[in-house]
């Protein structure tokens, strides 16, 4: 503007960093940058200069206006001057001629400590020469210099704020097979960070869009997962035992992906059987998962590791997830585990797959990276046997309980040239040693584990025996025993017999349990012998290194127990289900009396017909011909009395022996329940269980109780019609059923059958929760009430007494709550607790429960309360019967 002698009717605009020109004419600023307006004020006499917003900005430029050879080109035009002027100059001149030249031929990131030395000399050098007459041609040098630092420290900061984009997308990919606890705290660590990144600029935060909104929408699918998983249940494992060796594998993974009893059960079994060497899983549909025992992933050493999905199936699939998702699940494992190890097998678990699913199943896994593995499916159903063997069923073919079957299991793996092909179910590569007899009767080595030699054998060994007859078998075995190395031993044998040379088809079981415990016991190992035809009449013969012998024939188990007392046999029944199994126990050694048979039944649902009891009988004569000496069976409800009253007639009836039907009150208590000797013309029906309990009160959902069934409701409105004794002293009786147990719920209905008109029957849980199953409704009730609580009578740790779980303290509140929801033409005069051994001066000397109760609830009209130092029992007309033991001299006292 030349102090307003020049042109003063333009603006000037500058920027304070680099641009490029747009194809359409625009200007692009690099992000940073300001943009200024210069104009001259002619009322003022001076410039004027505002700041505007720039329009367009970008991190990166592809054509900035910094041409550098034309710098280098004005440069070589100053340097050639020989004016005097610019002599003072030359040198700064020349360094700087020489750095650009070394920028033009390499990446100018390379130079920043140059360029950054050479402005510093820069702006010194102008500092000192204000007035050269070069001083625009020097100013515009120094602003290129500082263009060049820009550049460099902006394509730094780019350059690190994209590492950490990698880094932390790289952390949310680990992030995403942790553990649900660590994956939830880990993912929100994540999730900061790619905020933190995002606030950096407007294009890192659209960069990041997609990233946030997923990492937000699995922390809230990782955190509900969280809260689930904690409610599954688990199992305790049995340790402590003597197991086989464990060999082909680093360790076993168990995947469980439903919290299912049956599952639950089967994970529990499969990991007692190598507990050194399991992790159990439990998976969500999303693929979180808690490790719920053995080591967690990240620890499990280097190596090849088996995979087991323990999940119900059918021929459709796994139940409620797609091939897709347990390709994945399998996945996240793989990944978990660390580098340098890999699932290298894995086992569905699952009932009737078929092979197809397994052919389906590899293509997905080698898509998620899990390539070099196998696939085993089972072609029908599967059940896992307490000792953590795996027996395959199928009715359709006539076959029952097979253990080894390459007809019922299929295993898929690819080939080299990527094809998916059938291979061998059953090899032999997952034991230390295989063998078979040779033709001179010694042992001939198959093959050793790893390509070993055989001096080179240490410790227990898991051997596989191709094998002949049982003498020639356990001959070979003797000779290879002796010419093992000293620090080897034979552990474990698994036998295969051949089609024609079956070891269980002579003798009767009792025998047989016999000779295969010996034939263990000289040996010292445990053995399981199968037979490799299809048709073999024992499926599965087992012995522990405790002399415990299983030996499985169809759906019947013959167990041989040395902890069992003698002449007694157990039969325990499982019926009511597909798979009806029958377990017959005993102690092995030769019966040389009448036998006591104990009949072991599980839930309602479990109960066999009376044709399979008698059955299940018939096969002791497999064990034994002595005759029965008497029969006892445990029953853990009296909810079925016709069953069992129609069980004992027939028993009772075949077998001319007394018969017994007891409840069971505990883990080893019962009380008897029916009877008949041969002299009764009918079953005695004795006084249902008593009200005492060691197990724990069960504070179930007030939902999940059973209501009335129709035929107790039926029988309530039929004794309705009878003439009944009215209540004495009071008008209605409130019984509360305190707890969902079938002998309390039974006992609340019988004290109803006395007074039916009469009476409201509550179901309340602990926390007061209630509702009337029963009766006129509580707001209808008038005049005197009593209340009678019925519940288990048990002792705390401390020694103080509990109904129904509660404490006094606890029920009087409870009691308290249902009395606001009578009216005030009612008043509870009379509490009577319905349990045993409540202020019990043999069991605790200072024992107030009942008076504490009678304190708590003056102030609502209480003015009596009662309770039984005895047991407490309800007999079938409902009258209350007490006994100082509790499993006889039941007598009646007016309550």
């Amino acid at each position: 503007y030349d102090s307003g002698n020049g042109t003063i009717n333009a603006e000037v605009t500058g920027r304070t960093t680099q641009i490029e020109v747009n194809a359409d004419g625009t200007k692009t600023m690099l992000t940073g940058g300001t943009k200024t307006v210069y104009s001259w004020d002619t009322d003022k006499g001076g410039m004027s200069q505002k700041t505007e917003t720039v329009k367009n900005h970008s991190e990166v430029l592809k054509n900035p206006l910094v041409n550098l050879n034309e710098e280098i080109q004005r440069l070589e035009e100053l340097l050639k001057s020989t004016s005097e002027k610019q002599s003072k100059h030359s040198n700064l001149l020349s360094n700087t001629l020489h750095t650009f030249r070394a920028v033009q031929g390499n990446e100018l990131d390379l130079y920043r400590s140059e360029l950054k030395a050479l402005k510093l000399d820069f702006d010194e050098h102008l500092r000192t020469n204000p007035d050269s007459e070069i001083i625009g041609e020097l100013n515009r040098i120094n602003a290129v210099l500082q263009d060049f630092i820009t550049d460099i420290e902006q394509n730094l900061r780019r350059t690190e704020q994209e590492q950490s984009v990698i880094l932390a997308r790289e952390k949310y990919e680990v992030d995403k097979v942790l553990e649900i606890d660590d994956k939830v705290k880990e993912l929100k660590k994540t999730h900061e960070w790619f905020l933190e990144l995002a606030s950096l600029s407007p294009e890192m935060r659209e960069q990041l869009r997609h990233d946030i909104s997923a990492i937000e929408h699995g922390i809230q699918v990782a955190e509900e997962s969280q809260v689930k998983l904690k409610k599954w249940e688990v199992e305790n494992i049995k340790q402590g035992h003597i197991t086989d060796p464990f060999v082909g594998y680093i360790r076993q993974v168990i995947i469980t992906t439903e919290d299912d009893p049956n599952s639950i059960q089967d994970e529990s079994r499969l990991a007692a059987k190598y507990p050194n060497n399991t992790t159990i899983v439990h998976m969500d549909i999303n693929g979180n998962y808690k490790v719920v025992y053995g080591l967690k992933l990240n620890e499990i050493s280097k190596g090849d590791i088996k995979v087991m999905i323990n999940a119900h199936g059918n021929p459709r699939g796994i139940n409620n997830r797609g091939i897709e998702e347990i390709a994945e699940y399998i996945s996240i494992i793989d990944r978990a585990i660390g580098e340098d190890s890999g699932v290298r097998k894995v086992s569905l678990l699952s009932c009737s797959l078929g092979g197809v699913y397994a052919e389906r199943l590899l293509p997905e896994l080698r898509k998620k990276g899990v390539s070099n593995t196998k696939v085993s499916v089972r072609l029908v159903p599967v059940i896992v046997y307490a000792n953590g063997r795996k027996i395959m069923s199928d009715s359709e073919e006539g076959v029952s309980g097979k253990y080894r079957s390459s007809a019922l299991k299929k295993t898929y793996a690819f080939n080299e040239k990527g094809e998916i092909i059938p291979v061998d179910s059953y090899t032999d590569e997952h034991y230390d040693v295989s063998l078979s007899i040779d033709k001179d009767g010694s042992p001939k080595i198959e093959r050793i584990y790893g390509n070993q030699r055989l001096s080179e054998l240490q410790g227990a060994l898991k051997v596989f025996v191709k094998a002949e007859g049982l003498s020639e078998t356990e001959e070979m075995l003797h000779q290879f025993k002796d010419i093992l190395p000293s620090g080897a031993s034979i552990a474990h044998l698994s036998i295969k017999t051949p089609k024609d040379n079956d070891w269980f088809a002579q003798g009767n079981v009792l025998q047989q349990t016999q000779n295969l415990d010996n034939f263990g016991g000289r040996l010292n190992a445990s053995v399981v012998v199968y037979s490799d035809s299809e048709d073999a009449q024992v499926s599965l013969a087992a012995r522990n290194r405790d002399s415990e012998v299983r030996i499985v024939k169809g759906d019947t188990h013959f167990v041989k127990d040395s902890l069992m007392s003698k002449n007694v046999m157990v039969i325990l029944e499982l019926g009511g289900s597909e798979s009806n199994q029958q377990y017959l126990e005993f102690r092995g050694d030769d019966f040389d009396a009448d036998i006591h048979v104990e009949i072991l039944h599980g839930g309602v649902n479990q109960v066999p017909m009376t044709r399979e009891t008698l059955k299940n009988l018939d096969l002791i004569s497999q064990v034994t011909q002595q005759s029965i000496a008497d029969i006892d069976i445990i029953v853990p409800t009296t909810k079925n009395p016709s069953h069992y009253l129609e069980l004992v007639k027939a028993l009772s009836n075949k077998y001319k022996v007394t018969v017994t039907v007891r409840k069971k009150t505990g883990n080893t208590a019962s009380v008897e329940w029916l009877s008949k000797t041969p002299q009764d013309s009918n079953v005695i029906v004795r006084t249902s269980p008593h009200l005492a309990e060691t197990q724990p009160h069960n504070d179930q959902k007030l939902q999940d109780w059973d209501l009335p069934n129709q035929e107790q409701i039926n029988k309530l409105k039929a004794e309705s019609q009878k003439t009944k004794p009215q209540l004495a002293n009071h008008d209605h009786q409130v019984l509360i059923q305190t707890e969902p147990d079938d002998n309390v719920k039974d006992s609340t209905l019988k004290l109803a059958l006395k007074h039916p008109t009469q009476t409201t029957i509550v179901q309340m849980q602990k926390d007061g929760t209630y509702r009337v199953v029963y009766g006129t409704d509580l707001d209808k009730i008038t005049g005197r009430v009593k209340l009678s609580v019925v519940g288990y009578g048990r002792k705390t740790q401390e020694g103080g007494d509990t109904l129904g779980g509660r404490s006094a303290t606890e029920l009087s509140t409870n009691i308290t709550k249902l009395n606001q929801a009578l009216t005030n033409d009612a008043t509870i005069r009379h509490i009577s607790l319905v349990g045993c051994n409540l202020d019990n001066p043999t069991d605790n000397s200072t024992s107030t429960y009942a008076a504490q109760t009678l304190q708590n609830l003056k102030e609502i009209g209480v003015t009596s309360t009662s309770a039984r130092s005895d047991y407490v029992a309800i007999g079938p007309d409902g009258r209350k019967l007490t006994s100082s033991t509790g499993t006889d001299a039941w007598k009646h006292k007016d309550s």
